[in-house]
């Protein structure tokens, strides 16, 4: 395992916060739990380093800060500023760094830089057409599921040949999620790559959610 990873796992089991305390979201797991789910999924995401990532709705920001320490320039969307706020002073606490972001135009070409950003992923305007590598949704929420805008404006901001990844929580039924909406439009938009069970695994025999994986890639022709 990359050594800046096992030192971010490291930080996070040493420092807990219960998050559930310090906000409105009910149903946030446990930040060891989450980040260890998380890098069972990135661990399989095969990109040059100093490619660069968004991690839409990243929340606490915990895909984003992950995938930075592998060397990635990520930027982590969230619209939920007080979740975003939250991250952030986390993520101080444990001296992990990440700048601001002046210009998005400019932050996207930098070289393994961490960025958060407050920004509904379904208007992403100031982001250049074709111009990120890879977009992440970890963990998407059913309100998210069929909206239009959210394929629209990734697939506008990734580079051609770049990859959507995205992974659904427990509590999404896995064969309606396949069967539903949400994959049809995916696939108008995009094509899709790659379909399969994420390796699940116990922690305190507890499963950790990393339910399911789906990987589409953008087509050569613009979308």
């Amino acid at each position: 395992m990359n050594s800046e990873l096992e030192k971010v796992l490291l930080l996070t089991k040493e420092n807990p916060v219960d998050f559930k305390r310090f906000s409105r979201d009910d149903q946030q797991i446990n930040p060891e739990l989450r980040i260890k789910s998380i890098s069972n999924i990135i661990k399989n995401i095969n990109l040059p380093h100093k490619s660069t990532i968004i991690d839409i709705g990243t929340g606490y920001g915990y895909g984003a800060v992950l995938l930075n320490t592998l060397g990635y320039n990520v930027i982590g969307i969230e619209s939920n500023e007080e979740k975003l706020e939250q991250g952030m002073q986390y993520w101080t606490r444990l001296g992990i760094a990440f700048s601001e972001i002046s210009c998005v135009s400019n932050a996207v070409n930098t070289k393994g830089e961490l960025y958060f950003l407050k920004r509904d992923a379904r208007n992403l305007d100031d982001f250049p057409g074709s111009s990120v590598d890879m977009a992440t949704v970890f963990y998407i929420s059913t309100y998210m599921i069929g909206k239009k805008s959210l394929f629209n404006e990734v697939g506008r901001v990734l580079k051609p040949e770049g990859n959507l990844t995205i992974t659904t929580e427990g509590h999404i039924n896995i064969p309606s999620f396949l069967r539903g909406p949400f994959v049809k439009l995916a696939s108008k938009y995009f094509k899709p790559k790659g379909l399969k069970c994420a390796s699940t695994f116990k922690i305190d025999n507890s499963e950790v959610y990393d339910k399911f994986v789906v990987t589409y890639k953008k087509e050569q022709a613009d979308v």
